[in-house]
């Protein structure tokens, strides 16, 4: 388990690497990780520009979102991690992303053809439609997602992930980003999509836990 320190030093890591990759809007998304007690988890504020938020900037909160370290306003989203927790209890980080690519996949109902082997670990990502963020229906939705799925993409708002240790989830957040990518060029580009085999496709599925 990390400590608290660790926790607030990942998420700003995080939480500046996916600003610069612009899978974070200046005000949208929100990470979370658990820190020295499992009870409780460390979460970006609300509403503050992401691409300069300090560990001093991070809350400490309960379950219901009540505070119990540092001194800004939880992220409205406190309930979608908490849910996303629940839902995955050996996850100890949790990586909510505006990433546009991945958004616009989702609201338009696409899927993940077999066309690299990205494409085949994420197959089991589930979308989640859209509710109202931070109400407790889109929490619950996401957890139930998450019980399929390391990864969920919310219509009309985003991505959730979860993963072991915080670089599991956001290197999750990332391959939905260039993945859904992959699928619009394919779009765009037109013509027949060469599909990895059935065979190969069965095989590879096997090791998708391990990404």
């Amino acid at each position: 388990m990390r400590t608290d320190q660790e926790a607030k030093q990942q998420i700003i890591q995080i939480t500046n690497e996916l600003f610069e990759m612009g899978l974070l809007t200046p005000t949208g998304g929100n990470i979370s990780a658990r820190g020295a007690d499992p009870e409780l988890y460390w979460i970006t504020p609300s509403q503050m520009y992401k691409g300069g938020l300090s560990a001093d900037d991070l809350v400490c909160i309960r379950p219901d979102g009540t505070v119990c370290e540092g001194v800004t306003k939880p992220s409205v989203e406190y309930q979608m991690h908490w849910a996303s927790y629940q839902a995955r209890p050996e996850a100890t980080a949790a990586v909510h992303t505006h990433a546009p690519v991945a958004t616009a996949f989702g609201i338009t109902n696409q899927t993940f053809p077999p066309i690299n082997t990205d494409a085949i670990f994420l197959a089991d990502t589930r979308i989640v439609p859209w509710f109202m963020p931070g109400s407790k229906e889109l929490a619950d939705a996401v957890g139930e997602a998450l019980k399929v799925s390391r990864g969920a993409i919310l219509q009309c708002h985003g991505l959730m992930t979860v993963g072991k240790t915080m670089r599991d989830a956001a290197t999750r957040a990332m391959m939905l980003e260039e993945t859904a990518k992959i699928v619009l060029y394919c779009k765009q580009f037109g013509g027949e999509l060469a599909l990895i085999p059935p065979e190969w496709v069965e095989r590879l599925a096997q090791f998708a836990s391990f990404m």
